[in-house]
C-alpha cells in the first residue's frame, strides 16, 4: 500500500511516495524508529502506540532505542511478531498510526515550510522542512530516495535545527611600558564619557 505526499514547489521533484507496512523503510519504519520523536508534535500517536500488545511495544521500543549496529535486528524483531499476528487489532492500531503521521507530513511538508535539499556524509540524500516542536523551532529531515520526480521516503526523523557556532574573541594584551628599572607597567587607559 503506498501514500503520495504531493508538493508542488520543491525544485525537481513533484511528490514523494511513502510506503506502508514495512519496518524497513516508510510510514511504518519511522513509527518504529521515531515514534518517541513524532509523539511531541502528534498528540494522538501516543494512545495509538499505547494500544499495542506488550510484547510488541517492547519490541518497539527496543527498535527505537537501538544503536546503529543493532538496527536491523531489532526491526526484523518487529517485523516477526508482526508477521505472526497479522489479522490482530495491533495492525489495526499500526495502520492509524501511519495515517496520522501521513496527515502530519501532508500539512507540515509544504513549499512554505520547505528548507533545503542536502546530502549526508555517506551520499544519502535528504529533504529538510521547517516545523514546530511544541515552542520550539525545529526540522523535519527526510530521508529519501535518489530518483528525480517521485522520491520514496525511507525514513524521516525531527531534530532541532543547529546554532551557528560562536566565534571566539582573543583579546590583545595591554601594551605595556618600560621604566627606569627595568621592570614592565602595564599603561592604563582612561576612558572619558562625553
Amino acid at each position: 500500500m503506498e501514500r503520495r505526499i504531493f508538493l508542488t514547489s520543491i525544485p525537481g521533484c513533484q511528490n514523494f511516495v511513502a510506503d506502508y507496512d514495512s519496518v524497513h523503510q516508510g510510514l511504518l519504519h519511522i513509527i518504529v524508529r521515531h515514534y518517541r520523536q513524532f509523539q511531541k508534535v502528534i498528540p494522538t500517536l501516543a494512545a495509538v502506540m499505547q494500544r499495542l500488545p506488550l510484547d510488541l511495544i517492547e519490541a518497539v521500543n527496543a527498535a527505537s532505542s537501538a544503536r546503529p549496529e543493532e538496527v536491523k535486528d531489532r526491526l526484523n524483531n518487529v517485523a516477526d511478531i508482526l508477521d505472526s499476528d497479522k489479522a490482530s487489532a495491533s495492525m489495526k492500531a499500526l495502520i492509524e498510526a501511519q495515517d496520522l503521521l501521513a496527515s502530519y507530513f501532508d500539512s507540515t511538508m509544504t513549499p512554505t515550510c520547505y528548507k533545503k535539499k542536502s546530502t549526508t556524509k555517506s551520499g544519502k540524500l535528504q529533504q529538510i522542512f521547517k516545523v514546530k516542536m511544541g515552542n520550539a523551532d525545529a526540522e523535519l529531515v527526510l530521508g529519501v530516495s535518489k530518483e528525480a520526480n517521485c522520491p520514496r521516503i525511507i525514513t524521516s526523523y525531527l531534530q532541532k535545527p543547529k546554532k551557528p557556532t560562536p566565534i571566539a574573541v582573543i583579546s590583545t594584551p595591554q601594551p605595556t611600558k618600560r621604566t627606569a628599572s627595568g621592570w614592565e607597567t602595564v599603561t592604563k587607559r582612561k576612558r572619558y564619557a562625553y
